[in-house]
């Protein structure tokens, strides 16, 4: 926990921030800052972006938030109560219900990197963020990434390198060995193949995680692995509760820590079963999308859309594995990097004002030298913010990729011919 007054550097935050940052942009209406998140850097995050809205808009801050969090909202200019009267202008948020019907443009701030967010503007009328954003985010990736794939690529294979470093097999015999190593240790039979489940919270995606566990309890022909999320797990890589009760435990069907190493995971899984975003697919390893993801529509997944198309692809993917066939084409693979890619560099701005997320305990001190020092005027999340709010882009991206000869002169060639191995597929 972050919350206000539990490092020594707050004051100086909030003296920094009074000094610099508690002015308004004008009484136009409002705008909203929902800030019930207990990390200071989500806290952080969310304000900055409702300010940077407030000026697009010359409207007020109004922040919503836990009493711990008070007097940061006020240093930065918030007013701090009840929901305003009228509505927002805009809402920002790190806790958007997905399924709520909004009638108001809709930012949604998420953690690590230095600054990503999606947005959801109901021009058209009142949408949900469930419905419509995976949508509007595959459009995007398809209007904007998908076709300057070439020019991307370098960037992408880059990315992919550095997200796929804790895999550190590099051989098909190393992966071989790793794979009996980890089914001996594991009490599976490393012949047949693997299928693991991961990324499920409870009460989630109930229809088709049912579907899962009602397959994996009847399937004979693979073993089954559900993840356990720490209880510190913020990736999604694991299944909260996995479903013990339901399927007990049988020589084909185990139940293993969130924390076990990406070697033996990688190493040992054949399928993945996704309820969230996947890394998978970018390094070979096909993965069924059965769970709400904002990139579900990039094309990097098998995506299930009904209980009897998740059994269908279940069992085709377990087929093909068993004959060693593959169940991830090129495109899909190519589809997965530039999605990492998209999330990871292209839709992570860097910005002068906001420390990236790895300052971990030391972000309030390195918060408040930028605060102190940086200026707001063209910093890379003002210019961001009003580029999203301008073209109603679903992303805050660190490119104008509305321009590609732009984004093309941004990007970085490659230095290296070396391209980051995928894991084959048995």
């Amino acid at each position: 926990m972050r919350r206000v007054g539990d490092r020594e550097h707050v004051d100086r935050l909030l003296a920094a921030a009074r000094t610099w940052w508690a002015d308004s942009a004008g009484d136009d209406g409002c705008v909203v800052a929902e800030a019930y998140d207990e990390d200071l850097r989500v806290v952080v995050r969310t304000l900055l972006v409702a300010k940077a809205i407030c000026g697009l808009l010359t409207a007020r801050l109004v922040v919503l938030t836990d009493p711990g969090w008070t007097r940061l909202a006020e240093a930065f200019g918030g007013t701090v109560g009840g929901r305003p009267d009228v509505p927002p202008r805009a809402l920002v948020t790190s806790r958007a219900e997905r399924a709520v019907p909004r009638e108001v443009p809709v930012v949604h701030v998420h953690g690590t990197g230095t600054l990503r967010a999606y947005a959801l503007f109901p021009d058209q009328g009142t949408c949900t963020i469930q419905d419509e954003l995976p949508a509007r985010v595959g459009a995007f990736f398809e209007r904007h990434v998908w076709p300057h794939r070439e020019v991307i690529r370098p960037g992408a294979e880059r990315v992919a390198r550095r997200a796929g470093r804790a895999y550190q097999v590099r051989t098909e015999t190393e992966r071989r060995q790793l794979r009996h190593y980890a089914c001996s240790r594991l009490g599976i039979d490393a012949d047949r193949p693997t299928v693991a489940v991961f990324g499920h919270e409870p009460g989630g995606d109930a229809e088709l995680f049912a579907a899962t566990t009602e397959f994996a309890a009847s399937d004979q022909s693979a073993n089954w692995l559900f993840l356990d999320a720490p209880a510190d797990d913020a990736s999604g890589t694991g299944c909260r509760n996995g479903p013990r009760r339901e399927l007990g435990s049988t020589p084909r069907i185990r139940h293993v820590p969130g924390t076990m190493s990406a070697n033996l995971l990688w190493s040992t899984t054949d399928v993945g079963v996704a309820f969230g975003d996947s890394d998978l697919p970018a390094f070979g390893i096909p993965v069924i999308q059965a769970g709400w993801s904002e990139g579900g529509a990039c094309g990097a997944t098998h995506m299930a859309g009904s209980p009897s198309e998740h059994h269908l692809l279940l069992a085709e993917a377990i087929a093909r594995s068993a004959k060693g066939a593959g169940f991830l084409g090129p495109e899909q693979r190519e589809r997965a990097r530039l999605w990492l890619w998209l999330r990871r560099c292209g839709a992570d701005v860097p910005s002068q004002l906001l420390p990236h997320w790895e300052h971990g305990d030391d972000y309030a001190r390195a918060m408040t030298v930028n605060l102190r020092h940086a200026e707001r005027d063209g910093d890379a999340l003002y210019s961001a913010v009003g580029r999203m709010w301008r073209w109603r882009d679903p992303v805050l991206t660190r490119f104008d990729f509305h321009d590609p000869a732009a984004t093309a002169a941004a990007l970085i060639p490659s230095t290296t011919a070396t391209r980051v191995p995928s894991r084959s597929i048995r």
